[in-house]
């Protein structure tokens, strides 16, 4: 458009400004919220993963000296305050070990649990998994852990729930599917692949139920 005179191109920009000057004030203000936003979101969630690493620490450091106190005082403060972050899945997965070494599978159980439903990756999901399975076959609750040795899982945790559900099927007295199991758990390891010391030990005890 060509205008005459100066005054009329201000006006038209005046009247331009009218019309739109709002909306881009309003687009500006949310872009630099959002933006401001992201790079507190992600210094929040870096500062939250750093205090969450170090409280694992000492939880693990409370562990190794057996400081019942502290144990419950870092514990109650991941699993409360930091429950969305991995090292509080990391604690379940400690606590939990440090239970079946004590010969409580049970507490192991309500760990590997919350753990599980907690779990962000695949990787922790499928070792929780393998875990819980152990954990309740020790517990005797032999269905629930059937059921959760059963649970698709990526290699090696497929693999190593298949000779755990091959335990529990033994436990149950199902000996014919439980060699079934071991076989199976045999037949997937790929060449080379190291494996449970005891699986061929399995297979041949029970040879005579073919």
């Amino acid at each position: 458009m060509d205008y005459a005179t100066d005054e009329e191109r201000v006006e038209e920009l005046k009247k331009w400004w009218k019309e739109n000057g709002t909306s881009i004030i309003v687009g500006v203000a949310l872009g630099l919220s959002i933006l401001l936003g992201w790079r507190w979101w992600t210094n929040y969630q870096e500062t939250q993963s750093i205090s969450a690493s170090a409280l694992y620490s000492q939880l693990e450091n409370a562990v190794k000296t057996k400081n019942a106190d502290k144990i419950k005082a870092y514990s109650g403060e991941l699993f409360g305050q930091y429950e969305n972050q991995i090292y509080a899945s990391y604690a379940a997965l400690t606590l939990a070990k440090s239970s079946m070494d004590a010969n409580k599978p049970a507490e192991a159980v309500v760990k590997l649990r919350w753990a599980l439903a907690h779990a962000k990756t695949d990787e922790l999901k499928g070792l929780v998994t393998t875990r819980l399975a152990r954990a309740l076959l020790a517990s005797g609750k032999l269905d629930e852990a059937l059921k959760i040795a059963s649970l698709e899982t990526g290699k090696p945790f497929q693999t190593m729930l298949s000779e755990i559900k091959g335990d529990i099927l033994l436990a149950m007295g199902q000996s014919k599917e439980a060699l079934a199991a071991y076989k199976k758990t045999k037949a997937s390891l790929l060449p080379g692949a190291q494996h449970s010391p005891t699986l061929q030990l399995k297979i041949d005890d029970l040879a005579s139920v073919e």
